[in-house]
């Protein structure tokens, strides 16, 4: 939990410095995931639905480059791999670098760091040996996405997040998401 508040408090200062600059835009955001856990093809991961939320800012570099740090709480897991659906909450910090392509389109490429805030393991296993299972409380993946700005206000995003460490230790089961979301810039 330390770790956790460390880095809200160094995205805050972040925030804070960029402020200073004047030329960003800080934002509210809310979508909708489709998750699932990608590893081992002996178990079954089916895709779980889920949502995100949170805020963002916009910091813009050039007319063509700008960096959109995030932080997000996120239903993900899996569904069908336990006894129940597999739920992990995370809070989210992606740092996103967005390049225009054409008019108001933009692509999306950054590193994603995930705190787990809660989970459903206790009491589920795999089956396999009856062992009972530990989630990892870290979760490092890469996301690569799209995005359309409509006007001042709004931007929609489409995005893909993929996990490099293991969501449940000793089970390959790495993290990935499907985000439809939309940004409301104050």
């Amino acid at each position: 939990m330390k770790k956790v508040l460390f880095t809200i408090a160094l995205l805050f200062l972040f925030v804070t410095g960029i402020q200073a600059q004047g030329d960003f835009q800080f934002g509210v955001k809310a979508g909708l995931n489709v998750a699932s856990l990608g590893g081992s093809t002996g178990l079954n991961y089916t895709p779980k639905p889920g949502f995100h939320a949170g805020i963002a800012v916009d910091v813009p570099f050039s007319d063509r480059l700008s960096v959109q740090p995030e932080v997000l709480v996120s239903l993900q897991g899996s569904g069908g791999f336990f006894l129940e659906d597999l739920n992990f909450f995370y809070l989210n910090l992606p740092i996103m670098g967005k390049y225009n392509i054409w008019d108001e389109l933009h692509i999306e490429v950054g590193p994603q760091i995930g705190f787990l805030l809660s989970n459903n393991l206790d009491g589920n296993s795999s089956g396999i040996d009856d062992n009972v299972l530990d989630a990892n409380g870290l979760d490092l993946g890469l996301a690569l996405g799209a995005g359309y700005r409509l006007n001042d206000n709004f931007y929609f995003q489409l995005r893909y997040s993929a996990g490099i460490i293991n969501a449940i230790k000793d089970v390959e089961s790495k993290n990935r998401v499907l985000q439809v979301s939309a940004i409301y810039f104050l």
